[in-house]
């Protein structure tokens, strides 16, 4: 056996054991938030045909319905540790409030914009410490979820600029 591979083995078994996943529970979303859902998926229709959004914005705009379900059905789940579950509330409640860094009551649609983008920072966040497969199983969008939060990521600057970007994170991921 080269040094070499008995480095690799001997950093392998350094590694912390790998737990099995438990078996995935289905969860129903309340009809609460089911309603939250239907009106807000309505509402950014409305909004992208009247105001002839163009196809990025828009695609953008729409993922707010999915992450905010993912982040609702995240927070009813039991395997969902308390920290992560605290980092979902801070993400739906964003939703929720009439009051953040671009608000939908001044400038329509696009106020979801910064929305969109402190959910994907909230779930980078999570899945740190829940398993990746637990987060999937209630992500009901079209596209891979590990792809759309690499997308809305890499184009946050351009979409809503450095500085809201910036108090989102702050927002998101206070020192104490």
């Amino acid at each position: 056996m080269s040094e070499e591979n008995r480095q690799e083995n001997q950093q392998a078994s350094q590694l912390p054991a790998v737990r099995q996943p438990e078996q995935l529970v289905p969860i129903e979303l309340p009809e609460v938030h089911q309603r939250f859902y239907d009106k807000l998926r309505a509402k950014i229709e409305a909004f992208i045909k009247d105001k002839g959004v163009n196809d990025t914005v828009a695609s953008y705009i729409l993922l707010a319905p999915d992450l905010f379900v993912l982040l609702a059905r995240l927070l009813l789940d039991k395997r969902v540790g308390v920290q992560s579950k605290a980092v979902a509330g801070v993400a739906v409640a964003y939703f929720i409030t009439p009051i953040d860094f671009i608000p939908e009551a001044l400038v329509g649609g696009f106020g979801l914009l910064d929305d969109v983008i402190l959910a994907v920072y909230a779930l980078r966040r999570i899945l740190v410490d829940v398993d990746e497969k637990i987060v999937r199983e209630h992500w009901n969008g079209k596209d891979d979820l590990l792809a759309v939060i690499t997308k809305v990521v890499k184009s946050a600057d351009d979409l809503v600029g450095k500085k809201i970007v910036k108090k989102l994170e702050e927002t998101l991921f206070r020192k104490k």
